[in-house]
């Protein structure tokens, strides 16, 4: 267990992650994606996932061997999707978001600032 930026004990043993690409590209850059087996599950969209694979293909190998990964079509919210475009979100962090809605309890990693504060927008939890 950890403490989250406001204090609170995060069990990640039992949380549930929706992924942009970028933690998991910059953490396999680092040799470091060991690091997402805390969480119970790294929930990818399709977008995200073929992105991940056009810069660090070894990466997703990484990710399946140590924890549960599926790839999860995210479903259309005509009204989240409006509030991605206005931030201009890219295709993957647009794909994340929308995945958030269908997960509200999982916790969004994600770089992107634009991301960040759509999420968080919402109610999401990110870090």
């Amino acid at each position: 267990m950890t403490l989250n930026g406001d204090f609170t004990v995060v069990n990640k043993a039992t949380e549930k992650v929706v992924c942009d690409a970028g933690p998991i590209i910059h953490l396999d850059e680092l040799d470091s994606v060991h690091l997402l087996s805390d969480f119970r599950e790294i929930l990818v969209g399709p977008l995200v996932r073929a992105e991940i694979a056009g810069f660090r293909p070894f990466a997703l190998d990484k990710i399946d061997q140590f924890t549960n990964s599926p790839v999860v079509a995210p479903s259309q919210d005509p009204v989240l999707l409006s509030l991605c475009k206005v931030f201009a979100l890219y295709a993957g962090e647009m794909e994340a978001v929308l995945l958030m809605k269908q997960f509200p309890a999982s916790i969004l990693l994600t770089d992107d600032a634009a991301a960040r504060v759509v999420a968080e927008r919402i109610g999401f939890r990110v870090h």
